[in-house]
C-alpha cells in the first residue's frame, strides 16, 4: 500500500506520484503536446529533404555553391508552411531568412 503524499502543484493527498489527478492530466496533456510536434514531418518528406541535401549544388537563396556539404538544408519555400516545395540553402541563408517570404530584387 502506497503513502499519499502533496501534490506538488496544489497539496491535494494523492497515490499517484508527484501530482493529483488534475495536475498530471495537464502534465500529460504538454507532453502529448510536444510529441505531436516533433512528428509534423512525415516519411516522404524526410526521404525528400534528405535527396536535396545529396544532390544540391547550389543555394537557392544566396545562388552560391556549396563548398561545406554538412551546411546544407532542406528549406521550404513557403516559410512555415506545412507541404511546401523544398529547395536547397545555406544554414546561414536559411537561418537569416527565417519566417519571412523571399523578396526579389
Amino acid at each position: 500500500m502506497a503513502f499519499q503524499r502533496p501534490c506538488l502543484d496544489c497539496g491535494k493527498l494523492t497515490r499517484l506520484g508527484s501530482r493529483c489527478e488534475d495536475h498530471q492530466a495537464v502534465i500529460d496533456s504538454k507532453v502529448n503536446a510536444r510529441k505531436a510536434q516533433r512528428t509534423l514531418y512525415d516519411a516522404s518528406h524526410r526521404k525528400q529533404a534528405k535527396l536535396i541535401k545529396e544532390f544540391a549544388t547550389h543555394c537557392w537563396l544566396c545562388g552560391e555553391a556549396f563548398t561545406d556539404r554538412s551546411q546544407i538544408q532542406a528549406d521550404h519555400v513557403l516559410a512555415g508552411v506545412k507541404g511546401s516545395v523544398l529547395m536547397p540553402a545555406h544554414a546561414a541563408c536559411n537561418a537569416a531568412r527565417g519566417n519571412k517570404p523571399v523578396i526579389n530584387p
